[in-house]
């Protein structure tokens, strides 16, 4: 309601009270992500590439993935 009445005054305080929360689960998140995508690319460079020609592929893609979660894994982190 505080959106569609434009209360300002509500919604800096819904923002306060969950701004943490919210920080925290969106830095959980990011952070989940970055693991897997290593844990990804390791595996798939353990893969013969005769048999697994894509393996390069889906390595520069996982290293794209982490680059810029990385980005915003530093923009959280500045956030508090």
């Amino acid at each position: 309601m505080a959106c569609q009445n434009s209360d300002e005054a509500t919604k800096e305080t819904f923002h306060s009270n969950y701004f943490a929360y919210t920080l925290e689960a969106l830095r959980e998140h990011v952070y989940s992500i970055l693991n897997d995508v290593d844990q990804m690319t390791m595996e798939a460079q353990s893969y013969d590439l005769e048999t697994h020609p894509r393996v390069p592929v889906i390595v520069a893609h996982n290293n794209l993935v982490r680059d810029t979660f990385s980005m915003t894994a530093s923009l959280l982190d500045s956030m508090g």
